[in-house]
């Protein structure tokens, strides 16, 4: 069991949701799991979140569903959760690791 599910919901993301990505992969923690949740984009999203998912079999998910808005995309990130505890993190967010 992961300890915590960090969702990141995403809807046209591409241009900047690498950064949010990587800034949770950073602590290069096995005890995380990285939901991203594609919700019916448009543009690139659905490719950068299954890139990831290949890259980082053991810490990332991507989840594709038909767009529903940001309700729906945290809901699906967790349906798919499996830590015990769970964080939603927006697209064009990012975790600074100096603070």
């Amino acid at each position: 069991m992961k300890i915590v599910s960090f969702v990141i919901p995403c809807y046209n993301s591409q241009d900047y949701m690498e950064k949010c990505i990587n800034s949770l992969l950073s602590g290069g923690d096995k005890d995380i799991e990285i939901i991203i949740v594609n919700d019916g984009s448009t543009d690139k999203t659905a490719e950068i979140a299954d890139r990831y998912a290949d890259m980082y079999p053991d810490i990332i998910r991507a989840v594709h569903q038909q767009n529903g808005g940001h309700g729906a995309g945290v809901n699906a990130g967790l349906k798919n959760a499996t830590g015990m505890y769970f964080k939603v993190i927006d697209s064009d967010d990012w975790v600074d690791k100096k603070r």
